[in-house]
């Protein structure tokens, strides 16, 4: 298979996602409760996320010690 078609592939699998998504939150009531633990979760695998990335260039720039202080 080439690679442009697997790629397309993923991406419609994570479109499709967002879509199944949608469909629930229309057909289906969810509670603020639920909402909100997803929501709050979301952000901190994004913040996570970030961190990690930055944190190894911030090593290898400012050194160990300057980067934990941070």
């Amino acid at each position: 298979m080439p690679q442009w078609v697997e790629a397309g592939l993923w991406g419609l699998v994570g479109g499709g996602a967002l879509v199944v998504g949608a469909l629930v939150a229309w057909f289906l009531r969810v509670p603020r409760d639920v909402v909100a633990v997803v929501m709050a979760f979301g952000a901190g695998v994004l913040t996570a996320a970030a961190a990690f990335e930055l944190m190894d260039e911030a090593e290898k720039t400012g050194g160990l010690l300057a980067t934990s202080a941070g």
